[in-house]
């Protein structure tokens, strides 16, 4: 009876989920897993741009997942969005998906800790068994992968674009935008208060020291990756 319960309470919330989009004609689908719970009802936030309407919402939920309290899904009308969460997966309280035309990812078992902020205008993926921690933030224009099996801890920020700045009087934020896509391999550990920056591309079974600054390029698998900027510091188990 509870499980019944449940998934009454979810098909509610896809319900009034769905004629709230369908005002600004994005079209929603769903694929629900069985023994999906959450702490509080997710928040549906749509901002559109100028007149943009239509697209479309894709969301697929696997068996056993949790979604904590104030889960926020910010939906841009006018372009195609896909979120799929693994079996599974647990989502902690105040976790925000920015739905920009593109898709979030995360495997199962994966779980990304409060107050985490994904946002896609491309594709996102963060594999199995990953540990997104506290107050983490990733901004995807074109590609963020994070392999299997990954830990990050807390306020890890993954960005794959920047703005240009030319020192003219330009506004910053209108200036060309630049991207390269960062890939995280398979058991990484990154430390806390670490930035990955555009291009940044890390090696399997690294780690990556605590407040580091990880430019563009690509780091050895199995090494230490420290500093600001960062580089390789030494081989691991060698």
């Amino acid at each position: 009876m509870l499980a019944l319960i449940r998934r009454m309470r979810v098909a509610w919330w896809l319900f009034g989920l769905r004629l709230r989009l369908q005002r600004h004609g994005v079209r929603v689908s769903f694929v629900l897993g069985s023994g999906m719970r959450w702490a509080g009802r997710p928040r549906l936030e749509v901002i559109p741009m100028a007149d943009e309407r239509g697209g479309s919402v894709t969301l697929a939920f696997g068996s056993d997942v949790r979604v904590g309290r104030d889960l926020v899904l910010d939906v841009r009308p006018g372009a195609d969005h896909v979120v799929e969460i693994g079996e599974g997966a647990v989502l902690q309280d105040h976790v925000r998906l920015q739905l920009r035309g593109g898709a979030i990812r995360i495997g199962d078992n994966t779980q990304v800790r409060d107050g985490c902020e994904l946002k896609s205008a491309g594709e996102l993926k963060i594999g199995a068994r990953v540990v997104c921690g506290r107050g983490s933030t990733f901004h995807c224009e074109r590609a963020i992968t994070v392999g299997s099996q990954a830990a990050l801890a807390e306020r890890v920020t993954i960005l794959d674009s920047d703005h240009g700045a030319d020192g003219s009087d330009a506004w910053v934020l209108a200036q060309p935008l630049l991207v390269d896509p960062v890939e995280v391999g398979d058991n990484v550990l990154v430390g806390a208060n670490v930035t990955l920056l555009r291009g940044a591309r890390i090696g399997r079974n690294s780690v990556v020291a605590a407040g580091a600054v990880v430019m563009a390029g690509e780091y050895p698998s199995g090494s230490v990756i420290g500093g600001t900027p960062a580089k390789p510091l030494k081989s691991l188990g060698g």
